[in-house]
């Protein structure tokens, strides 16, 4: 049922607040990025965004959450046909994230300013990291069952290895996204780590 009257701007107005948000975050920071500013940009006052999200901290987890429903960025590579798909799988997501600069921005920011164990998104990140290792060793245990793993490759090497070129990659491009090609960085790391042919991929 389409949502009318009160429930509709009540909506849209939340709307315009997370993605105001998830603006600002991806720019300055959790701790930085003021509701004033977030205010400024939605056109109302920081009481009103409080109206809605009890505090900031709410806001922020909010905002994650909704990048998280809307898209896949640094989760488990996309579906594979199977333990040989899993290399292009991986490259299919981050061709994807680079069509999303901003939320790749945000979640890169915020997961380097999170470290510290008093930020709001402190066990978000903590839960997803450990998520999404657990997720790439699995592929990875796949493909060595395959035997697709290169003479001397631990899975969970694999797993977290990846995931740290992947972020690191994307860390560089934050600063100078004409000198770093996360994904071609991306190809050549599974390159070192699998026997998968991924010239063409």
């Amino acid at each position: 049922m389409t949502k009318r009257g009160p429930y509709a701007k009540t909506a849209a107005r939340q709307r315009e607040i997370l993605d105001a948000a998830g603006e600002v975050f991806a720019t300055h920071g959790y701790r930085a990025g003021s509701l004033k500013e977030i205010a400024d940009r939605v056109g109302i006052d920081a009481s009103t965004i409080l109206h809605h999200f009890a505090n900031k901290s709410v806001l922020l987890q909010r905002v994650l959450e909704d990048r998280d429903a809307l898209t896949p960025v640094d989760a488990a590579p996309q579906p594979a046909a199977g333990p040989a798909d899993t290399p292009r799988a991986f490259l299919r997501l981050a061709r994807a994230n680079e069509k999303i600069p901003g939320i790749v921005e945000l979640y890169t920011l915020l997961a380097a300013e999170s470290a510290t164990p008093g930020h709001p998104s402190h066990q978000y990140f903590h839960d997803r990291y450990a998520r999404v290792r657990a997720e790439f060793t699995a592929a990875f245990r796949e493909m060595a069952d395959a035997g697709l793993l290169r003479p001397g490759v631990d899975p969970e090497f694999a797993a977290v290895s990846t995931l740290a070129v992947w972020d690191g990659a994307q860390v560089q491009w934050m600063h100078d996204p004409d000198a770093v090609d996360v994904t071609e960085t991306l190809r050549r790391q599974l390159e070192l780590l699998t026997t998968v042919e991924l010239k063409d991929a």
